[in-house]
């Protein structure tokens, strides 16, 4: 087994993180159904990791927002009722090039997968949702 440490991608392609949600999020409380944002699922934003030598205006280290669009795959799940009627239910899935890096997992994909680099930004906590009532105190 071949242990690659370091890769340097060709013509447009560019190695990302693959950093995944650890657990389902939420807002307001509520867990928000949308398939990629569900536990183990990719996020939308990685790490740029390696760039090939036509990629331009994308660096090492910048943040960038993917679009999976491209790899996207249609597959069905079985049994699913509606109307009394048992038919299959549509469900996206999403099926991303990899490149495994000293025994981690990397994405490989093209530069128009990009849809933008973040210059600046502030990640923000998850809190317990909170009702605020107009005296401005916080019931939870």
């Amino acid at each position: 087994m071949l242990n690659i440490k370091k890769i340097k991608p060709l013509n447009s392609y560019v190695v990302l993180t693959a950093d995944k949600y650890e657990k389902s999020q939420t807002i307001g409380g509520s867990s928000i159904l949308d398939t990629h944002k569900m536990e183990g699922a990719l996020k939308e934003y990685q790490t740029v990791v390696a760039v090939g030598n036509l990629v331009r205006n994308i660096k090492e280290g910048d943040v960038v927002s993917i679009n999976p669009k491209r790899y996207a795959v249609m597959k069905h799940q079985e049994g699913s009722l509606k109307d009394g009627v048992i038919t299959d239910n549509p469900v996206i899935r999403y099926n991303f090039p990899t490149v495994m890096l000293d025994h981690e997992e990397y994405l490989l994909l093209q530069d128009n997968d990009i849809n933008y680099v973040i210059l600046e930004s502030e990640e923000e906590l998850d809190e317990e949702p909170a009702l605020i009532v107009p005296n401005n105190d916080i019931i939870v």
